[in-house]
């Protein structure tokens, strides 16, 4: 049963968390900026020639995210909208759940909006989130994932506030 008496639980844009990243993203992209100005070596070469691309298109998201200053995510009776992910109904989800990716040493903590269809739910997903299916896949997760990065609250909060809204949601209440 979903609770339609409730208001939408809205989460702001982290602007000090973006603002971090993206400070990060233009140092890497200016870094292999260096590398390919100062190419003494054929690995300098071919990092700097992936860094400044990637962490250039990672820079222009961000940006792009700081100055549109649009809701983070926002649940209410009728499922989530969440800037990158798009809308996604409650009847599409089977269940959420706090996973940590870890992929080189590095980990973060994410909401796995765990589908019935995925299909069904990537043929209509933004251009970005089909683009990651793929990688997402051969690391054993779902399209749909909620990052801590942006959000202002745990992500606990974030599953508690889910739950509220659609109590028979599967998965984790956090």
């Amino acid at each position: 049963m979903i609770n339609e008496s409730l208001p939408p639980t809205v989460y702001a844009l982290s602007r000090r968390n973006v603002l971090l990243l993206l400070l990060a993203s233009i140092g890497f992209t200016v870094g292999g900026a260096v590398l390919l100005w100062h190419h003494a070596t054929l690995k300098g070469l071919v990092g700097g020639a992936l860094a400044v691309p990637f962490f250039g298109f990672c820079s222009f998201v961000l940006l792009r995210r700081l100055v549109r200053n649009r809701p983070e995510l926002v649940l209410d009776a009728d499922g989530l909208e969440h800037v990158q992910l798009g809308r996604i109904g409650w009847a599409e989800i089977a269940g959420v759940r706090l996973r940590t990716m870890s992929v080189r040493g590095s980990s973060q903590q994410m909401i796995e909006v765990v589908l019935h269809d995925p299909d069904a739910y990537l043929a209509r997903a933004p251009r970005l989130v089909r683009a990651s299916a793929g990688p997402n896949r051969s690391l054993g997760y779902g399209p749909a994932n909620i990052a801590a990065n942006a959000l202002p609250v745990p992500l606990e909060e974030v599953l508690a506030a889910m739950h509220r809204h659609h109590p028979r949601l599967g998965g984790d209440a956090g």
